[in-house]
């Protein structure tokens, strides 16, 4: 077990508004909401071009095409490219999840800075079918 630990600190945070589901948000896929937040935290804390230690994202629920969501977004962002990200899906709690995350990896050491965040629409639900539909198809 480690006996020392660093100390984590939450510099600042982001959201996109709250809205009614399929209003504003209709046709945003969770990678659009993802990015607006990432930039928005990207140019408040002057992060153009820096390369973090982690980025950790998710979505509740997440379409089969968003296997790697987390790293499009980040390659979506000002961010350095060769920033790490990763994703996390928990029910109700993906956004906690990312933190805790991030944080622990901050406190024994094995990165110095991060950012975590999480997305969840009804608007853009992935629309499953039937295995023996889709092996017609």
């Amino acid at each position: 077990m480690f006996n020392k630990h660093q100390r984590v600190a939450v510099i600042g945070g982001q959201r996109i508004p709250f809205v009614r589901s399929f209003r504003e948000y209709a046709k945003t896929t969770n990678q659009e909401m993802l990015i607006a937040s990432l930039q928005a935290i990207v140019k408040k804390f002057n992060l153009t071009g820096k390369l973090l230690g982690d980025v950790s994202l998710g979505a509740v629920m997440k379409s089969s095409i968003e296997w790697n969501l987390a790293r499009e977004v980040v390659l979506g962002s000002a961010l350095d490219p060769r920033t790490p990200a990763f994703n996390v899906q928990r029910a109700c709690g993906t956004s906690l999840e990312a933190f805790n995350l991030i944080a622990l990896k901050i406190a024994t050491g094995q990165i110095d800075s991060g950012i975590a965040a999480g997305s969840d629409t009804n608007s853009d639900l992935p629309v499953m079918v039937q295995r023996s539909l889709a092996w017609k198809l």
